[in-house]
């Protein structure tokens, strides 16, 4: 009987609070349902990626806008053959710094509209 992956993300591994948290019962299930199969059970970790289209997604912005700012070395990206990947944590990076600038941009706007002129 041949299973199918786990996959455990890091957001929930961070998060994850009591004496033993979901993603592990998860894993032991896994697990022991691999034993009970007679399989062995092989922990790999590797790097997230994310493709252009998956970070324009998640920001709100086209996939071109997105190949603009790797080609400008604004977010940084490897090749996996000839495509582009970006690493979850650039994306964070970046979608933190942009974040970060139009708070800083529109702080003033926001302080006015939440508080009135003063």
């Amino acid at each position: 009987m041949t299973m199918t992956s786990l996959t455990i993300n890091p957001e929930d591994v961070r998060s994850s609070a009591g004496a033993r948290p979901a993603w592990l019962e998860q894993v032991a299930a896994y697990v022991q349902q691999a034993a009970a199969g007679g399989e062995t059970v092989t922990l790999t970790a590797k790097r997230r990626m994310m493709t252009p289209e998956q970070v324009a997604d998640a920001m709100g912005v086209s996939r071109p806008t997105i190949s603009r700012k790797i080609k400008a070395g604004e977010i940084r990206a490897v090749k996996v053959g000839n495509r582009n990947r970006i690493p979850y944590e650039e994306f964070e990076r970046y979608w933190r710094k942009t974040m970060g600038d139009l708070v800083e941009l529109t702080r003033d706007e926001l302080r006015d509209d939440l508080f009135g002129d003063q």
